[in-house]
This record gives structure tokens, sequence and C-alpha cells, in this order.
């Protein structure tokens, strides 16, 4: 591939932070690396003890963020040869991602969550909103360039420059947002924190510093606007996942009704236009969607998902940037209106219908007191209470608190509960426990 005139060269993206030789007889490209070391990283086998909509003990059946990872992996690829196949502008079609690289952002995109979801997400930040905050996608960084092992410490998994732009979904700085959100709100706005500078300064190096000033400003209301081309690709896919899996998650466990879906339908009015969304392609209208969805017999409910999934990868399509000159950057993939609001009705209603039930809010709220609860034990002696291995490894020129930060966003569920018990439940736990 030639970049323009005047454009980074992809080699430049090839890059990684710190230049390590190759291994002999290796034939595999630098992105095929990337999917490799995420794959084989500890950080990715934790996610399969990380809740995604419902917690990691209460069956077998639902999505772990691991398995959410691989199915975001399978739909990233889909959407690639979508892309790949139906690109007109020789300029994007030059600049589509590889395989592996798509892969690799796919499977990696969520290794910085921590435990009890977006819920242990809030209790984090909610003790480190005066020491740079805390954000999971943000933290996906850190894993990446830090707290992962692979060749030395300290470096984390060493991944080459574009990898880390497709996993920047939010590219302004902790501080940048802070003075535009609500100081009493423990939700965490959408960054990556201030610690991590240094490593978006690289990755955002080849850049022009037009695109570099463009692609890091906030919109008026304190929100990062843009994504670069690998990452639109992994953030369609983890949407898509995220909207139709998740539904079939909470109807094969039975925690939603036909009713309630078609009430969801009724209220949504214009917002899910099914005669347009079936222009669109859409086979099933809202009837036929809702008999195939809550069908009795699995095989008919997995046709329905299958054909969601279908319809959003094959409906993705390509847009441009005006604000942004780079191909990595002037290009995006995007759902369609109508496609987007179908998709955006779909997680709402998982959303509404369970995550936010009472039922699933005690054990939501269960997390964030255990994770506080924790985060405020280890502060008191942290070199006494987190095992030494893990505290020795972490980078002493980080604060206490963000050291206990990673220490705790690292664990998986069961681990964060069985740490808790030991801590401050009486009878519970020994001096020969694994920590």
């Amino acid at each position: 591939m030639i970049a323009p005139v005047g454009f980074a060269p992809p080699e430049r993206f090839e890059e990684r932070h710190h230049p390590e030789p190759g291994r002999p007889d290796d034939v595999r490209n630098p992105f095929e690396r990337d999917k490799g070391r995420v794959i084989h990283s500890s950080a990715f086998r934790r996610l399969q003890g990380k809740t995604q909509v419902m917690g990691t003990s209460e069956g077998d059946f639902h999505r772990t963020r691991l398995t959410h990872s691989i199915e975001v992996g399978q739909i990233g690829e889909g959407v690639l040869l979508k892309l790949s196949r139906t690109i007109d502008d020789p300029e994007a079609k030059a600049w589509l991602p590889d395989r592996s690289l798509v892969l690799a952002a796919c499977h990696a995109h969520d290794l910085g969550h921590p435990p009890y979801g977006h819920d242990g997400e809030i209790a984090i930040h909610a003790k480190m909103k005066d020491d740079d905050g805390f954000e999971g996608n943000g933290q996906t960084l850190r894993v990446l360039t830090r707290l992962e092992k692979y060749r030395a410490k300290g470096l984390g998994l060493n991944p080459t420059r574009r990898l880390l732009l497709a996993v920047l979904k939010y590219p302004v700085p902790y501080s940048a947002v802070r003075p535009m959100i609500d100081p009493t709100n423990d939700r965490p706005p959408k960054c990556y924190m201030d610690t991590e500078r240094s490593t978006v300064d690289w990755i955002l190096e080849p850049f022009s510093p037009a695109d570099r000033d463009a692609f890091t400003s906030l919109d008026a209301v304190g929100r990062a606007q843009f994504k670069s081309f690998d990452c639109s690709i992994m953030d369609c896919a983890d949407d898509i996942a995220y909207a139709v899996h998740d539904l079939e998650d909470v109807i094969g466990r039975h925690m939603v009704t036909r009713d309630q879906f078609a009430a969801a339908l009724r209220a949504a009015g214009p917002a899910v236009d099914f005669a347009a969304l079936g222009r669109l392609g859409l086979a099933l209208d809202g009837d036929a969607l809702q008999t195939q969805l809550f069908s009795t017999a699995s095989h008919e409910r997995k046709q329905a998902i299958s054909a969601l999934v279908n319809f959003f990868v094959t409906h993705v399509t390509l847009v441009e940037v005006d604000r942004l000159s780079h191909p990595l950057l002037r290009w995006n993939a995007a759902l369609p209106t109508k496609a987007r609001a179908f998709c955006n009705f779909l997680m709402e209603f998982t959303q509404r219908q369970v995550v936010r039930s009472a039922e699933v809010v005690q054990l939501r709220r269960k997390g964030r007191r255990l994770i506080g609860a924790m985060f405020d034990e280890f502060l008191t002696a942290p070199e006494e209470l987190i095992p030494r291995s893990f505290w020795e490894d972490l980078d002493q020129h980080d604060s206490v608190r963000r050291r206990v930060c990673d220490y705790i966003a690292g664990m998986t569920d069961a681990y964060a509960e069985r740490v808790w018990r030991r801590l401050f439940e009486p009878g519970y736990g020994n001096s020969t426990d694994e920590l």
C-alpha cells in the first residue's frame, strides 16, 4: 500500500513503542503477532470470569466478557469482509485493516473492564475521581502497554501502534472532560486516564497537528467525537453483539416475555420502522421476529438471532469524516440511520427490562459496595494486603491509589468476592489460600 502524499505510510502504524528483535523463522505479520499476544494473555483468559450482562455464577448459557469478545471478533470479521467487497473508494479500500488486526482489536476491546461489569467501573471511578479517574476502555490501554506480562516488566504486550489506535475508543484525557461533568456523578466519563497521555501521544504521533487536534477535540457537552477506521469497525461489531446476543441471553433465560417485547416495540413507534427495515433487507417483520425469538424451539430462536446479526453486518456502510484528513481517521464504518435506531432499541430493551430490574440492581449494588469496601481496606496498608508479586510488578511511579485500582480492576468476579470474604467475613479463609 502506498500512502497518499503527505500522509504517514502504513509502516508507521506497524511500529511498536519499544523496539524488539524478531523471532527466527516467524512468518507472521505484525498484526498476526498482536492477535497471538492478546489471545494468549492472562487478561484475555480472565474475561471468562467477568460479567457481561448477568453474573458469571448464574449459569452456563449466557455470555461472559470472554465469549462476548470472541463473538465480537467473529462479527468484526464479517464487517471487514462486507466492506472489502462493497467499498468503491480505492483509498478507503487500501486502508482497510488486516483481518488479524480486526480480531486482535475485538478480542482486546474489553481487557480493561473490571469485575461486576459497569458497576465495578462505577465503583472504582468513585474512588479515583481525584486521581485521574478510571474508565474501562482507558484501562485497556494500560493493560496492553503496561500491566500485561510478555517480554519485560512494565511494557505490557508492546502491541503495534495500529492496534492501540483501534482500541482507543475515546481519544480524550480525563483532565479535559472532568470540568464538564457533574462532580457528584460516579459514572465515569468516556475518556482515557491522564496516566496514559504519553502513550496516546505516541499513538497519534504519525498524524498531522491538524488531525491530532481535531481527533482529540470535544463536542459541546464534553464527549469525544471521533474514532479511527479500525476502531469504528470494532465498535460496530461490539454494538451488534451487545444488541443481539445479550437479547438472546435474556430471552433464553426467560427473563423477558413476548408481551414485554411487543409493548416495547409499540412504544418505540416510528423509531423501529419495520417497513423501512424490510426495504433495507430485514427478512423479519415485527410479528415474525417475535414469533421466532420467543419460540419454545431453540433452533427457531437461533434463526432469528442469526437473521438479526446478518442484517446489521450486511448494512454496515462506509462514511467519510470531513474534519479529518488521514485515511485512517477520515474513513469510518457505521450503521445507516434506520439500522442504528433498531440496534439502539434492542440494546435499550435489554438494559431496561433486565439490567435495570430490581432483581439485577440488587446484585449490581452489592458488587459496587464490595469493590468500594475492598478499595478502602487496601488503601490502609497496600504493601501488606496486596500480594507481593503483584505489588512489585506495578509501576512504582504511579500513585498508591492507581496501583490499588490496577489490582482490583484485574480481578474476576469470583476472585473479588473471595478476597472480600477473606478481608471481612469471620471464619472465612486460611493462611494457605492461593492469592
